[in-house]
């Protein structure tokens, strides 16, 4: 640290006067300390303070002794030519160096206007996939609506293809068993009349639930049969397999052949009524029928959307 011999404040560091061995902060010296710095060692060691400049140019005289040949008056004459030089060099060395700032500023600037315009093309990229992809979510919305539409045909066509076919539950199975015989005899329980030609033809199938009793399926050559036998199954009292000569109590049931969707689809809708007081879930004609009371309209429940409006309350029909 020094005292500046102008402003007297502490500085760490300035340049010497090369005459009156003063030493003095950058501000007070009237030089940079980049143009300062960049001066050689014989050009700082030659630096004047502006007091000891204005001195010698006010009066060289006492300065230094009168020159006593024309060779050292040129060396005068050239020593204050470089003295004055002194700050427009340093001037010069401020120019080149803002000049090489705002060169890095303007390799900056192009530097930064290739990344936007590299960022635009991106973005462009980006937006032109976000189209595509907006295009072609609306086209699987299309799709999807024609899937579920060509679904809804098949479930109905499969459906369609159950509609001459009774299912009874719950009968165990036993060896050598006459399936049409226990058609018969269901059908005597009930006072229908079923005859081995009404029958296109009966047998047991597999379910999803392992080692459950597997229901046997009943088709009639005439679905207006198929109607009959079912219909008066449900009014019966006497559907107990204890009737068919099983030695238990429990009762066996006789309902339309459903597909695995409608069954589903029912056992949803029946657990949704029971939450929602609804009243009244059926099948009949092998279609599912809902009913919220005795005063409300029926309707039919094709679909998933369809359970809505069972627990939609406030609706009205």
């Amino acid at each position: 640290m020094f005292t500046c011999a102008s402003c007297g404040f502490q500085h760490a560091e300035g340049p010497v006067c090369s005459v009156c061995k003063q030493q003095y902060d950058y501000q007070c010296s009237g030089v940079s300390e980049a143009g300062y710095r960049r001066l050689g060692d014989a050009r700082k060691s030659a630096w004047r303070c502006p007091k000891c400049k204005s001195g010698s140019s006010l009066s060289p005289l006492a300065l230094s002794p009168q020159p006593t040949s024309q060779l050292d008056r040129m060396q005068e004459q050239l020593n204050k030519i470089t003295s004055d030089l002194t700050p427009l060099a340093t001037l010069v060395a401020d120019v080149k160096s803002i000049k090489s700032e705002l060169t890095g500023l303007k390799d900056s600037m192009e530097m930064a206007h290739e990344i936007i315009n590299r960022f635009s093309e991106k973005v462009n990229a980006v937006e032109s996939k976000v189209t595509k992809l907006e295009n072609a979510a609306s086209q699987v919305t299309v799709l999807q609506a024609h899937i579920d539409r060509i679904s809804r045909d098949l479930q109905d066509r499969d459906q369609w293809a159950r509609a001459n076919n009774a299912e009874i539950k719950g009968i165990p199975q036993k060896s050598n068993e006459n399936l049409y015989d226990i058609a018969q005899k269901i059908g005597s329980l009930c006072n229908v009349t079923v005859r081995k030609e009404d029958i296109n033809y009966i047998a047991r199938i597999p379910t999803r639930v392992p080692n459950a009793v597997k229901p046997i399926i009943v088709a009639f050559n005439n679905r207006y049969m198929k109607e009959e036998f079912v219909s008066s199954s449900r009014k019966s009292k006497q559907l107990n397999i204890s009737n068919l000569g099983f030695s238990s109590s429990a009762n066996f049931y006789v309902n339309d052949h459903l597909t695995t969707t409608n069954k589903s689809l029912l056992s949803k809708a029946r657990t949704l009524a029971r939450d929602n007081n609804f009243k009244y879930v059926w099948v009949k004609n092998c279609k599912i029928l809902a009913k919220q009371s005795d005063t409300t309209q029926t309707f039919f429940i094709k679909c998933e959307k369809d359970l809505q409006r069972i627990t939609n309350r406030q609706q009205t029909y």
